[in-house]
Order: structure tokens, then C-alpha cells, then sequence
């Protein structure tokens, strides 16, 4: 079972970019295969800032010590 957050495309309006994070995970078997993801986050940055709006989950910080960087 494969299983993580991962940064989803930014979208950018004006000044505001908006990065979706999305909880995965995906399970493969000899007759196919079963995936599921649903939004957990949404990193927002604005004139050089950054927050985090927490959608689901307990804490900002497990979501960042599971979080998938793209390679």
C-alpha cells in the first residue's frame, strides 16, 4: 500500500497562489487495483507569505513531516 500527502498543481489569481495538498493511497493485487484521494490542505502565499489552511487532520506538523515533495 502506498500511502502519503502530496502537492497537488499550483494555482495562481492575481498575487495569491494556492497549493492544494491531497492525502493519497493506492493498494495493488493480482486482479487490479484501488486508490483513493481527498484534500487535507491548502498552502496559500501572498507578498511573500505562506499559511497553511488544515481542511483535515489534527496538526500542521504531522502534515509537513508526511508530505511528499515532487522530484
Amino acid at each position: 500500500m502506498n500511502a502519503g500527502f502530496k502537492l497537488q498543481t499550483p494555482q495562481v489569481y492575481g498575487d495569491r497562489t494556492i497549493i492544494p495538498v491531497v492525502s493519497e493511497a493506492s493498494i495493488t493485487h493480482g486482479y487490479g487495483m484501488m486508490g483513493s484521494v481527498h484534500p487535507v490542505a491548502l498552502l496559500i502565499g501572498e507578498n511573500g507569505q505562506w499559511g497553511i489552511a488544515l481542511l483535515e487532520g489534527d496538526s500542521v506538523t504531522a502534515l509537513l513531516e508526511n508530505l511528499v515533495l515532487p522530484a
